[in-house]
Formats: C-alpha cells, structure tokens, sequence
C-alpha cells in the first residue's frame, strides 16, 4: 500500500513537472488560460467533497454530542463497562472519519447509537440500585427516631429523581410520590436551569433535584406557569410541605 501511495506522488509530481514545462513554452496569454481553466476544474471536483465532509462531519458532531451528554449523567460510574465500550467506538468512528471511509463510518454510527441506549439504561439502572439504598438507610434512620418519639413523626419524600425513557417534566410531576399534580413541573424545571435547557426534552439517566421547601405562593405561581385551569385552586391530595 505505502509503495502505491509512494508511485502515485511520483506520478503525480511528475505530471505536475511536465505540464509546468510546458507552460513555459507558450505565451503568457495562454499561460492564463490554462491556469484559470485548473482553477475552474479544481473548484467543481472539491465541491461533491465539500457536500460529502459536510454529512460525515455531522455524524460525528452529534455523536460527540452524545459522548457529552452519557458524561453529564455520570455512565462513567455507574455503568462503566458499557460507558468505556462507547468510548471504543466512538474512537473508531473518528478514525473512520479521518480516513474518509463513509462505509465503515456509517456501520459504526449504528453500532454506536445502539450502544447509547444500553449505556443510558444501564446507568438508570445504576442509579436507581443507589437510590434504593439510600431509601432503606433512611427508612431505618426514620423508624429508629420514631421508636425514640413513640409513634410515626414525618414522611420523607423523595428529593431526587432518576429520568427514564418517556419521561416528561408534567408526568414526574404528576407521580405520587413526587407531586401529584402535573401543572407543579414548574418548580423542578426552575430548580435543574443547570441541566435542562428544554423543559420539553429530557434525558435519560438525569438525576432531577425535586424542591421541598417552597411556599403556597410558589406553588400557585408554578401551576399559572404551566397553565392550569384554576392555579389558586391546589389539589387537596397534591403535596404540601409543612409551614
């Protein structure tokens, strides 16, 4: 392969030596002609090329997009295995890239995305195994304390919340344990500016923080936001936190 690549310079340079010779022997008028001509051929052959790095240069920027976004939600820790094998083949989609193999660079996007959603599953997976534990840590600090008082003291609500697949911010907000009313979402969104940048899309394996404290005034003002027929008029079972 590298004498082929090493004969074709020559060839090409050998061409590029005689063609020059040439032009030295006719008139400068002509010399024009023919250099405008190159030009001319050289612009028409560079744009299908153009149109052609344009579409592969795209697979790559949203599937850095991806790498982005399986980082921001920590697959890196919690599904490990499955996030550096992403990696893999993220960096022979770039090498494909490099090379100018659209072939290759094509079956591997399929490779990859397919591997995005295992990795976004098993990270959801992950998560939620921790927040399982950390559920049973508190129960057993709740039931020690109520032991200590004689009887049930509080509820503890969930404060954060794993997104999976389809999930929306007025369905989480709508879950039991969450709100139990889809027009509060208001309130998550503004509590994770640092992690939604789209109130309508979310993604998966995020780890949403859910506010507690807020004030009848927040709750009404997040219900107006989200459009709710009658926002003063807060569902008796929706939640309510202690003032």
């Amino acid at each position: 392969m590298k004498k082929l690549c090493i004969v074709f310079i020559l060839s090409v340079f050998a061409l590029t030596g005689c063609a020059h010779v040439d032009e030295k022997a006719k008139p400068d008028a002509s010399k024009e002609v023919v250099q405008t001509d190159k030009a001319k051929t050289e612009t028409v052959k560079q744009e299908p090329k153009s149109s052609k790095d344009e579409s592969e240069k795209q697979i790559m920027d949203e599937a850095a997009k991806e790498i982005r976004n399986v980082i921001a939600i920590s697959s890196f820790k919690y599904a490990p295995k499955e996030f550096f094998d992403l990696l893999v083949t993220y960096l022979e989609m770039q090498n494909a890239y490099f090379k100018g193999n659209k072939k290759e660079l094509k079956t591997l996007k399929n490779q990859f995305y397919s591997k995005v959603e295992n990795t976004q599953a098993m990270t959801i997976a992950g998560k939620e195994e921790w927040l399982k534990n950390l559920q049973k840590e508190i129960d057993i600090t709740k039931q020690q304390i109520e032991k200590q008082e004689g009887g049930e003291t509080f509820t503890v609500y969930p404060t954060i919340y794993i997104v999976k697949k389809g999930d929306t911010l007025p369905s989480i907000s709508a879950r039991h344990e969450i709100y139990n009313d889809s027009y509060m979402w208001p309130l998550i969104y503004k509590a994770n500016r640092d992690q939604i940048k789209d109130p309508k899309k979310l993604y998966g394996g995020q780890d949403l923080k859910i506010p507690r404290d807020m004030s009848t005034k927040d709750i009404i003002d997040a219900r107006r936001e989200a459009g709710a027929p009658d926002p003063e008029k807060i569902p008796k079972d929706s939640y309510s936190p202690k003032r």
